[in-house]
């Protein structure tokens, strides 16, 4: 074996090593030199690229420029204007906090520098190859920074090899460029390729205005606003009412201190907020906004800055989870646009952020007289829901011309005009705007499901027992395994005990349903029981099996409701949370417009 097999690397190789950990791809790039220039105080930035980034990518801003000097040092390894010493690696305030990203950049590619200060007379030009400066000159430009990236992983044919066909890195330069608008509401975006505009995003006034830039008024005016302020903490930002889901997770936008990340945490935090309220394997769309203390957050635990770990990630999923559920709870209130704070504006100082939230309760009326209906629909005391009210927001008062009108909020369906019962399974409201369908199920669903729960977390689901003990029999293959949950069979408000080996004694069934169909309710809880039982499923299962009982036990499509039965529903659902959707995501109501109604019939 040779003596020697350790040895430094060529300063030209290193530099394509360091390069390739945050230039991955034309995006990677294209994403380093956007966050420089707004870092640099741009107020317009242009990007515009050939050959999906990898015959040019040129980043243009008006931002505050270099002087000749940070100019040509700006290309070196390590060099920065972020930070000063290994302190400010614990508190990052800056987006390009590794520099300007040059040297990396420049290490794979022909890259030509233009750059003024607003101070200055003339602007200086520089050229470099693979990272070794070729060229300096003045030039005349107004103040800002432009710089053109050629032939990226010329030098680096295996980098080159792996990148992906024109469409997927073009996709992946306008997905890393919409993050990055998407965070910077008040800044102006361009981004065109091959010649064809991608985005024009001009200056908005809002969060929400920038939402409906990019992704159109039918979505934007179906977003909720959510706050919520705790010390140190922050999570604002936008949430698509229940209603609203996608196939996919990618309309759920996160940003911490104002830096795009796809942190797994925030996006479970998210995803659970929006639990029995959107269907299994469908997504939100969110807009995420979390403030923290620097110093409580790290950001320099990924080499392209896309993940974060925070300090007490337990109080910011909390935070996050609640101020998106509770916005939820509550859709029925046109609440304001999201306006956040300018990032050049003086920040408020950490010790001044506090607790500012304000709450109110929404009074309910007051509970109706007890119906001895068949649907055994149990009013309860008045339910009185907890509603997160947006702070430091703003009306959108500049929306574009001819877009959407907002969408309707969601009704009191009790003080609606009751129409009557549709082939017996859906309730039919008129409404100021047009006509309402109530899923009966959907509905009586959710009541129940929430009824259900309220009660386990105060102490246990209510049991009312029966007049006479109901024997019910059990699949001999399946009988050891319903034994062995008499317990949770027992938490979900079964009052049962063994009566043989292949047989159980109902005594009681839950309160809310009543005593004349537990038996067939037992039966039926006991047929969708998994081979584990109600134990399998992780800390989510008895919630599951809830639903299940709230499905098996709530009216069913088919049953004809009398009036008074009608009204109770629709009054029981008003005092519910979430009522837009039944427990497993489905749509309790439907709505159509009175002008969709008239063209039908062409008025």
């Amino acid at each position: 074996m040779p003596e020697h097999i350790v040895h430094i690397l060529p300063e030209q190789v290193a530099s394509q090593i360091a390069a390739g950990e945050v230039v991955e791809r034309p995006a990677s790039a294209v994403k380093e030199l956007v966050e420089n220039s707004l870092d640099a105080g741009a107020r317009s930035v242009t990007v515009e690229i050939l050959g999906a980034g990898s015959a040019l990518i040129a980043v243009a801003d008006d931002g505050s420029g270099m002087t000749r000097t940070d100019a040509i040092l700006s290309l070196r390894r390590h060099a920065t204007s972020k930070i000063r010493n290994a302190s400010d690696l614990t508190a990052i305030r800056t987006l390009g906090f590794r520099g300007e990203a040059l040297a990396s950049i420049a290490s794979v590619s022909h890259l030509r520098m233009q750059t003024r200060r607003a101070a200055d007379d003339h602007g200086i030009e520089i050229a470099a190859e693979a990272g070794n400066v070729e060229d300096t000159r003045t030039c005349a430009m107004a103040a800002g920074t432009r710089i053109e990236v050629r032939g990226l992983f010329f030098n680096t044919p295996a980098r080159l090899k792996f990148l992906k066909t024109l469409a997927t890195e073009q996709g992946a330069i306008a997905e890393s460029f919409q993050r990055v608008a998407l965070a910077n509401h008040h800044i102006a975006f361009r981004l065109t390729a091959d010649g064809r505009t991608v985005f024009d995003l001009p200056h908005a006034n809002s969060v929400l205005e920038r939402f409906r830039q990019v992704f159109g008024p039918k979505i934007a005016n179906k977003m909720l606003a959510f706050d919520l302020d705790r010390p140190g903490l922050r999570a604002q930002g936008l949430a698509a009412t229940s209603q609203e889901s996608f196939a996919s997770g990618r309309m759920i936008f996160t940003f911490v201190n104002g830096r795009s990340v796809r942190d797994r945490m925030l996006i479970r935090a998210v995803e659970q907020a929006y639990q029995t309220l959107i269907p299994r394997g469908r997504h939100p769309a969110t807009m995420l906004f979390v403030d923290i203390r620097p110093e409580d957050v790290d950001v320099n635990v990924h080499p392209m800055k896309t993940e974060v770990r925070f300090r007490n990630g337990g109080a910011v999923f909390e935070v996050v989870h609640h101020a998106i559920r509770d916005r939820l709870a509550n859709q029925t209130e046109n609440a304001p646009n999201v306006t956040l704070v300018d990032k050049s504006a003086p920040s408020t100082d950490d010790a001044a952020m506090g607790l500012i939230t304000m709450s109110s309760v929404a009074e309910t009326p007051a509970s109706t007289s007890r119906l001895e209906a068949p649907l055994r629909l149990v009013p309860d005391a008045p339910l009185h829901v907890a509603v997160q009210r947006p702070l430091s927001l703003a009306y959108d008062r500049d929306a574009r011309p001819g877009a959407a009108p907002p969408a309707p909020p969601i009704p009191m369906y009790s003080k609606l005009r009751v129409i009557g019962q549709i082939f017996a399974g859906y309730i039919a409201l008129e409404t100021e705007e047009g006509l309402l369908l109530i899923d009966q199920h959907a509905a009586h669903e959710r009541v129940t499901f929430e009824k259900l729960r309220h009660e386990l977390r105060d102490g246990g689901i209510r049991t009312q027992a029966m007049l006479a003990p109901v024997p019910v029999e059990l699949s001999p293959a399946r009988a050891a395994q319903v034994h062995a949950a008499l317990s949770e069979l027992r938490a979900m408000g079964f009052e049962v005990e063994p009566f043989g080996p292949t047989t159980l004694l109902l005594k009681g069934a839950p309160a809310v349903f009543g005593p004349e169909g537990g038996a067939k309710l037992l039966a039926d809880m006991i047929e969708s029981m998994g081979d584990a039982g109600f134990r399998g499923g992780g800390d989510g299962a008895f919630e599951d099996w809830l639903k299940q009982l709230a499905c098996h036990g709530s009216v069913r499509v088919g049953r004809v409701l009398e009036p008074a039965e009608i009204h109770s529903l629709l009054a029981d659902l008003d005092r519910t949370e979430f009522k837009t959707n039944c427990p497993h995501g489905r749509p309790v109501h439907i709505q159509f417009g009175r002008g969709q109604i008239e063209r039908m019939f062409r008025r």
